[in-house]
């Protein structure tokens, strides 16, 4: 190794690093930025060793290797889960070091010297939901073992000497909970946004909806899965607003399957005929291809890296406030911004804006993909090797 003796290592030196991930994978957004981030490492000369429960990755290169801890039972309680991988993570760690930097992907353990954060803290929703979801996540901040569990294991995560985050708004979460700044300076925190740039899937037909209206309606596209907390609940919402003044549109739900309760749901709301779930895709450009505007109107997203992938299509996204992706755009100059995310009646009117306004869209959809362009994964390493720097320091 490298070892230039300057007191400190810095980037320019080369690094043992491990990369302590649950899953070693392209598939979800962590998992998609810890692969990103690790092919970062290992372009700019890095030796990086994957501590994993498990890996479908078939990336291959000389500085790189693939180390696995003992699996849980998938069919214990979350909990119960949740404390295996910390013991068996922790153990894992030590046999096979030392290492200049420790990094954890969110995986609890004990040791690491740098932690990323890919959730928001536990209670999160008791701030950000409606009045009934505060109550109800409260009130599972005392009763539920896996929620306490979460919250001690996080806590513990927090005692590295670098905290990474996707964004602002997840890292002042975090320095909120757990009162950070009494142990940490300014410099311990990094917020390293993911890039946009996503792996090709596969080809696909998609079906979408006709529509409701004698003209071509435009199509909107909501990616993710969580009913509340990706704020599908408001988007439906708003959409019966749009029914209801007989606007015309279309709106294609990606990473959903349709279940009985959600067809009776769309039947309630009278939008049966203008919303399709087309269930888990792998060909995303392919869905992207379909759509004019990508809708995020989360209450819980520590980025939502669907948004930057959809605008690299030119699509214009609408997004919520609370969202991390909000702090790499700009509201009416590449995306609207939804400042309530609670409001349907707000996200509604922004809507019926694109549906009416062709120029506006044109304007924010060049300018939403020249920004997606500015987010690479170049980026990203630097932020993490910068906080590496940091811990070394």
């Amino acid at each position: 190794m490298n070892m230039e003796k300057h007191g400190n290592k810095t980037s320019h030196q080369v690094l043992q690093i491990a990369m302590v991930v649950r899953a070693f994978s392209q598939k979800g957004g962590l998992e998609l930025y810890t692969h990103r981030t690790i092919e970062g490492l290992l372009e700019r000369g890095h030796h990086v060793t994957v501590i994993c429960e498990e890996s479908d990755s078939s990336l291959t290169h000389e500085n790189l290797k693939i180390s696995f801890f003992e699996k849980a039972n998938k069919k214990d309680r979350k909990a119960k889960r949740i404390k295996h991988h910390f013991e068996a993570a922790t153990k894992a760690v030590k046999a096979l070091g030392p290492f200049d930097i420790i990094h954890s992907q969110h995986l609890p353990m004990q040791g690491a010297n740098v932690a990323s954060f890919h959730n928001h803290t536990a209670n999160r929703l008791g701030t950000v939901g409606q009045d009934w979801e505060k109550l109800l996540s409260n009130l599972k901040m005392f009763y539920s073992t896996a929620y306490k569990r979460r919250f001690e294991q996080d806590s513990i995560l927090c005692e590295a000497k670098v905290l990474l985050f996707p964004a602002k708004v997840m890292r002042d979460d975090f320095r909120e909970v757990y009162a950070l700044d009494k142990n940490h300076s300014p410099a311990s925190y990094v917020v390293a946004y993911p890039g946009a740039n996503f792996p090709k899937g596969e080809n696909k037909t998609v079906v979408v909806p006709e529509g409701n209206g004698q003209r071509d309606p435009i199509t909107f596209l909501f990616v993710g899965k969580g009913f509340r907390k990706k704020g599908l609940d408001i988007l439906f919402a708003a959409c019966k607003l749009l029914k209801e003044k007989k606007t015309p549109f279309r709106l294609i739900i990606a990473g959903l399957s349709q279940k009985p309760i959600d067809k009776l749901r769309l039947q309630t709301l009278g939008l049966i005929n203008d919303v399709a779930y087309l269930g888990f895709r792998k060909d995303m450009e392919n869905i992207f291809a379909q759509a004019q505007v990508i809708i995020l109107p989360s209450r819980i997203e520590p980025f939502g890296m669907a948004p930057v992938q959809g605008m690299l299509e030119g699509l214009v996204p609408i997004v919520s406030a609370v969202t991390g992706v909000s702090e790499v755009l700009t509201d009416n100059h590449d995306a609207l911004i939804l400042k309530n995310h609670l409001d349907a009646k707000e996200l509604s009117a922004l809507m019926t804006k694109l549906i009416d306004d062709t120029q506006l869209r044109e304007k924010l959809s060049r300018n939403a993909k020249q920004t997606a362009s500015t987010l690479t994964w170049g980026k990203t390493v630097d932020a993490t090797l910068t906080g590496y720097e940091e811990a070394l320091r």
